[in-house]
């Protein structure tokens, strides 16, 4: 399941950027990069079962930092779309940015709950 799920979240962070974030010099690009990588360090760990590193932490704290502040913006973009009752183009990045929120959360307990 774990491996599955970084697969997903890489998927979906590609998209998120490819959608949102190509125009952008925003430190979310960052963040998109720090999903891709950590899930790309989870896999490599999960295939040739190597024990986690110092990295491999630091990079799972920025991207639960990360997974926060897009909770924020999503929200932010949820309550300017209820008043200006407007949603055209919110519902995609709503459920696109609620969609990696959760793959990164459902990530994070994979993890703390994976016995080695």
């Amino acid at each position: 399941m774990l491996r599955s799920i970084s697969f997903i979240n890489i998927a979906l962070a590609i998209v998120y950027f490819l959608l949102y974030l190509l125009d952008s010099t925003s430190y979310a690009m960052i963040g998109v990069f720090i999903v891709i990588a950590f899930s790309a360090l989870t896999i490599r760990n999960i295939e040739k079962d190597i024990k986690p590193t110092t990295i491999y932490f630091i990079l799972g704290f920025l991207e639960l930092v990360f997974a926060a502040f897009l909770s924020v913006w999503t929200y932010n973009v949820i309550l300017s779309s209820l008043e200006y009752d407007y949603f055209g183009n919110s519902w995609l990045y709503i459920g696109i940015s609620i969609s990696l929120i959760t793959g990164i959360m459902i990530q994070a307990i994979a993890i703390l709950t994976r016995r080695s």
